[in-house]
């Protein structure tokens, strides 16, 4: 049996699904969100039950309930650098996440997610800067 998800997590103002005849409401993180809503919660943010009657196909807003594996910044990775090659790849990364994020990624205030972590494999690579990246750390969670 999966865990059961802690409203406590949930992110303010997540928007949540009703519709518990969905053949994936048992794996969809808005419907699970949904079952563990406290009694104290007095308002919602849902998806219109109208508009997804309209839906065909796959749901655009379906979120798997498997947790992803994110870094958390990579302040070691530049520390081990040449300063040389530090400075060359430095202006690529504030590109890539522009300068206020690339401060806050890496300091480890925001989480890079799997696709953001190859980005940066790949900047590094394009630069002929062969190391290993290891991020500082990594957290398992949810991709709301």
């Amino acid at each position: 049996m999966k865990e059961k998800i802690d409203f406590s997590i949930v992110p303010h103002q997540y928007s949540m699904c009703l519709n518990s005849k969905c053949p994936k409401a048992s794996t969809c993180l808005r419907q699970l969100a949904e079952q563990s809503a406290t009694e104290d919660l007095q308002y919602w943010s849902i998806i219109s039950p109208k508009h997804l009657a309209t839906l065909k196909g796959a749901c655009p807003y379906y979120r798997p309930d498997t947790k992803m594996r994110y870094a958390k910044g990579f302040v070691g990775i530049l520390e081990n650098l040449p300063h040389k090659q530090m400075q060359a790849i430095v202006p690529y990364l504030m590109g890539a996440f522009g300068r206020r994020t690339y401060y806050r990624v890496r300091k480890g205030e925001r989480l890079l997610s799997e696709s953001e972590q190859q980005m940066i494999r790949n900047i590094f690579k394009r630069h002929r800067i062969n190391v290993a990246l290891e991020f500082d750390a990594y957290i398992e969670d949810y991709d709301w």
